[in-house]
């Protein structure tokens, strides 16, 4: 038993070694350090015209406030489609780094 509680912790100790050796420095030292996020809805009369059209406005409603942001993040959940399949609705929240 204590020989697999001592791999069990040579594994831990391994594993925060590796975790702290891939850590990132500066991830944004180019300007982009202003975090925006925006959640808004869109619709479409297929799926990809719907998410796009969400997505779309995200983005949109994070570069009104952060005039310059990397591409950022997206999450979209499915909120309504119509029994006919004619309307697609997307909630979308988007994240981005930005220049302030």
């Amino acid at each position: 038993m204590r020989k697999v509680t001592w791999l069990r912790r040579l594994g831990l100790v391994s594993a925060v070694v590796a975790g702290l050796a891939t850590t990132t420095v500066a991830a944004h030292a180019d300007g982009y350090d202003t975090p925006r996020s925006a959640t808004v809805d869109g619709a479409g009369n297929t799926h990809a015209a719907g998410l796009a059209a969400a997505e779309q406005r995200a983005r949109n409603a994070v570069l009104a406030v952060g005039h310059d942001c990397d591409p950022g993040k997206y999450s979209s959940t499915l909120i309504y489609a119509s029994p006919g399949g004619g309307t697609w609705v997307f909630r979308t929240t988007h994240w981005a780094m930005c220049v302030d």
